[in-house]
């Protein structure tokens, strides 16, 4: 990185943080304008991070083809564990202590909960085993 650019992008956070700064002095007299002030700035904030991420990963990928095509089959294999947790899930009403049908849990809505609860499961155990394995592997060594 040249030191124009390093320049800038200091400049920048220093704005930023003394933006956020004097918002949080705001919000410090207890007004909760100047808190939901600070908030909204905190959310523009991560907004912005989280575009400009998704910016330049793409920009990445475009200059990289090989980039692009592990981002398309990781893509994909996220693609069917979300299918293999979509057929796993069951569909079925959930009722509360008193037997009644809580509302709006019958049908897709339930199906699509049981399968994003199935989704982070199996993400969760594989992960787990490749932790594993990693630990084991560097232990042999």
């Amino acid at each position: 990185m040249n030191k124009r650019f390093s320049k800038i992008l200091m400049i920048i956070t220093l704005v930023l943080a003394l933006i956020g700064a004097v918002l949080y002095y705001l919000s410090s007299d207890g007004a909760d304008v100047a808190m939901g002030n600070y908030v909204g700035y905190a959310f523009l904030l991560l907004l912005v991070a989280a575009g400009l991420s998704i910016i330049f990963s793409l920009l990445n990928m475009v200059k990289k083809p090989a980039l692009l095509k592990k981002a398309l089959l990781s893509l994909g294999v996220m693609a069917i564990v979300l299918a293999i947790a979509y057929f796993l899930a069951d569909g079925n009403a959930v009722y509360d202590a008193s037997g009644k049908i809580f509302e709006g849990s019958e049908g897709g809505i339930s199906k699509w909960v049981g399968t994003f609860i199935n989704y982070s499961l199996i993400l969760l155990a594989v992960g787990a085993v490749l932790f594993l394995f990693d630990m084991i592997k560097n232990l042999v060594k």
